[in-house]
C-alpha cells in the first residue's frame, strides 16, 4: 500500500501526464482566441454574406484542431479514442459536401471540446504550478532554516509575524509534509489527466463509430439466434424420425 503511493514518482506516464496538463493552458488559450475571433468576425459580417463562408471556414479550422488534440491525447496520455470520421469529401456535389460536414455530430462535439480546453487548462496549470511550488518549498525547509541562521535578513515561512520554523526539528517536520504533499500532488495530476482523457474519448469520436460497433454486435446476436434456431430445428426433425421408426 505504501509502495503504491510512492511509486507514482517512478512511472514515466506520470511525467507525460504533467506535460499534457502544462500544454493544456497555452493550447486552450490559442484555441479560445482563434474560435472566438473567427466566429465573432463571421457572425458580425453575416449580414453582408461575407460572414457565412467565414463561419464555414471556422468549422473546418476547429475540426482539424480537434484532430490535432485527438492525436496528442492518444500519444501523450496513452489512451484509445474511437475514430472520428468526416466523409463529406466523398460527396461529388459541393452543396452535399457542406451539408454532410455540418450534419456531422463530431464537428460540433469537437467545438465543445476545444471551448472546454481553455478553462480546464487554467485549472490544471494553476494546480500543477502551485502544488509543485509549495511542495518543493516545504521540502527544502531544513536548508532554508540553516540559511536563515547565517543570514537573519532571510525570512522563511513567516505567517502574521510568527515564525513557522522556529528550530531545525520543526523544519524536518515541514520537509516530511512537503514530501507527502508532492507525492499526493502527482496522484492528483494523474487523476486530472485521466478525466481529461475520458472527456476526449467522449467528445473526440464520432457517433457513427459507436453505431457501427453496436451494429456489429446486433448482427452477431442475430447470427447466434439463427444458428440456435437451425440447431433446434435439426433436433426436432431427428426426434420426429425416431418416433416414426418406433
Amino acid at each position: 500500500m505504501v509502495w503504491k503511493f510512492f511509486k507514482v514518482a517512478f512511472e514515466s506516464q506520470t511525467y507525460l501526464n504533467m506535460f499534457y496538463l502544462l500544454l493544456a493552458f497555452p493550447l486552450g488559450l490559442v484555441y479560445f482566441v482563434i474560435l472566438v475571433t473567427g466566429l465573432s468576425v463571421g457572425i458580425g459580417t453575416i449580414i453582408t454574406l461575407i460572414g457565412i463562408p467565414i463561419i464555414i471556414l471556422m468549422t473546418l479550422v476547429w475540426y482539424w484542431l480537434a484532430m490535432f488534440e485527438r492525436f496528442a491525447t492518444i500519444n501523450i496520455l496513452n489512451i484509445k479514442i474511437g475514430k472520428i470520421s468526416n466523409n463529406a469529401l466523398k460527396e461529388k456535389n459541393v452543396w452535399r459536401q457542406l451539408i454532410k460536414h455540418l450534419s456531422n455530430t463530431g464537428v460540433w462535439k469537437s467545438f465543445i471540446y476545444l471551448m472546454l480546453k481553455f478553462p480546464i487548462g487554467i485549472i490544471s496549470f494553476v494546480l500543477l504550478v502551485s502544488l509543485i511550488s509549495v511542495s518543493l518549498s516545504l521540502i527544502i525547509s531544513p536548508l532554508m532554516y540553516n540559511v536563515g541562521l547565517d543570514n537573519p535578513e532571510v525570512k522563511f515561512m513567516i505567517y502574521e509575524g510568527v515564525n513557522m520554523v522556529p528550530n531545525f526539528i520543526s523544519s524536518l517536520g515541514w520537509s516530511i509534509v512537503g514530501i507527502i504533499l508532492l507525492f499526493a500532488s502527482l496522484h492528483l495530476f494523474n487523476g486530472i489527466a485521466y478525466i481529461s482523457g475520458l472527456l476526449a474519448q467522449f467528445l473526440l469520436r464520432s457517433d457513427n463509430h459507436r453505431k457501427k460497433g453496436s451494429g456489429k454486435k446486433a448482427n452477431k446476436n442475430k447470427e447466434g439466434k439463427q444458428n440456435k434456431e437451425i440447431v433446434e430445428g435439426k433436433k426436432v426433425v431427428k426426434s420426429k424420425k425416431k418416433v416414426k421408426k418406433k
